[in-house]
């Protein structure tokens, strides 16, 4: 399947429009984001790549990043940034080795060298640019050529999932969310709705549940924003369109019987109407236990770290190595990653594991100190 990305020039935009504009491409249904900048001004370059740091904390769908590069310093930076790829201008690279080097360092279908719109990386894989407003006969004819695996251009406030629906239709192979199971395949109540109940789509918190008849089910599918049924009203209900509290969606499945769906779904705001994130509040039983499962774990002791950080507790290990600073706290994760490495010599994994959780927690503060959340690692380690 073939990627629609959105084309940003970056170059004197406002930062947060730039990044909200991004979101809502996300939520609208783009594919990916080619955000470009080929300055040459230092310090327009240094802003720019924090820019595109904070634009991948802010979206979840992949980036490619074009910059100016004289070195190879410059091509890890930008790689640095979040990106998914970088772009290189044809006349950047030649006579450097800067495309060889990026590409034995980061693989080769991560470094484009583009020439007049067209991007190609060392897997012969090409993204096709073009600055001007989207086209819908142009973005088909080069998506239906066989080396061409993306194409970027300026959507503005195009609907995107009518674009690529329209694409579809003109023999292009690109995700319009079209559902593998239609809605006659599922089993509905004698009032012809099915139930769905719907997660946060990073965290999997269950945040509300509410019914879909057919005409909601495919004005979801089209448009990649939860519609259900108002039992209540006995009408079309597009979440949010009140509220702005909008659910964008991500993924959509039906349970082994096929009479219960499950979306998973980026939700904007609160799901209740009670302003709550979630409809279930209201804990009638609980048993308490300790969670294990390792990203709420590492989530939650960076949460702690950063709360000692900002309230210091007296006699707290962990505010003790943030005021020894980041020397004491780099002794101890070298020391911390050498009793790992011993302890994996033994054969008793016991003893491994507490030097792994050690290494973890200090790792955990350096993290803290220097500005980097879980959420940058993560992303980083997606992209690889």
């Amino acid at each position: 399947m073939k990627y629609i990305a959105a084309y940003i020039e970056a170059s004197g935009k406002d930062r947060d429009a730039l990044i909200k504009g991004s979101i809502d491409l996300q939520n609208n249904g783009i594919d990916e984001l080619v955000l470009v900048n080929f300055t040459a001004d230092e310090n327009e370059v240094e802003s720019f790549l924090e820019l595109a740091r904070e634009l991948s904390r802010s979206i979840d769908i992949p980036f490619v990043i074009g910059v100016s590069a004289r070195r190879f310093e410059d091509v890890k930076k930008a790689f640095y940034t979040g990106a998914r790829a970088v772009i290189l201008r044809k006349s950047d690279t030649d006579g450097t080795s800067l495309e060889k080097e990026g590409s034995d360092r980061f693989g080769k279908g991560n470094i484009y060298v583009c020439d007049n719109g067209i991007c190609t990386n060392g897997k012969s894989e090409t993204l096709v640019i073009d600055s001007g407003a989207a086209s819908e006969e142009k973005t088909a004819a080069e998506l239906k050529k066989d080396n061409v695996t993306g194409f970027a251009a300026v959507f503005g406030n195009t609907d995107v999932m009518a674009f690529k629906r329209r694409l579809a239709d003109l023999g292009a192979d690109v995700n319009t969310f079209r559902p593998s199971i239609s809605f006659d395949e599922l089993k509905t109540g004698a009032d012809g709705l099915v139930p769905c109940i719907v997660q946060d789509y990073r965290t999997n918190e269950v945040l509300m549940m509410a019914y879909m008849d057919r005409e909601a089910f495919e004005k979801t599918a089209e448009t990649g924003i939860m519609t259900y049924h108002s039992r209540s009203r006995n009408e079309l209900w597009v979440k949010g369109l009140t509220s702005g509290h909008f659910q964008y969606l991500r993924e959509l499945s039906c349970d082994c019987d096929k009479d219960t769906l499950l979306a998973k779904v980026v939700q904007i705001g609160a799901a209740c109407h009670t302003g709550s994130r979630s409809c279930f509040f209201n804990e009638m039983v609980r048993h308490e236990y300790e969670t294990k499962d390792i990203s709420k774990v590492l989530s939650s002791l960076y949460d702690v770290v950063v709360d000692r950080k900002q309230h210091p507790k007296e006699g707290s290990y962990t505010n003790y190595l943030l005021d020894k600073g980041i020397d004491k706290i780099l002794k101890k994760c070298g020391e911390e990653a050498t009793e790992m490495v011993i302890a994996a010599k033994n054969p008793n994994a016991e003893e491994l594991k507490y030097e792994i959780a050690d290494l973890l927690y200090h790792m955990t503060v350096l993290m803290v100190e220097c500005g980097v959340d879980w959420q940058d690692v993560a992303g980083e380690l997606a992209n690889r």
